[in-house]
């Protein structure tokens, strides 16, 4: 699957895509649990609310400026 072909899909297929894939980390930013996912080509983002307790967002890239979060969370520790 390409990166604009998940764009494409509904949250649920995208979960659903995503959920096959290789975990890689996790950070932590205000309400949320933001976890990454490796899924060959790009990377997905899943955004889960504590207070909503659901996933609200799954976010698709290829930038690797993206993955800065998780660098700079490393560096922290």
């Amino acid at each position: 699957m390409t990166l604009y072909q998940f764009i494409g899909l509904d949250i649920d297929h995208q979960a659903d895509y995503v959920w096959q894939s290789k975990h890689v980390d996790t950070r932590h930013e205000g309400d949320f649990e933001i976890l990454l996912y490796n899924l060959g080509d790009f990377y997905a983002e899943v955004f889960y609310n504590h207070v909503l307790n659901e996933i609200t967002r799954i976010k698709g890239f290829k930038a690797i400026s993206h993955l800065a979060p998780y660098i700079s969370l490393k560096k922290s520790c």
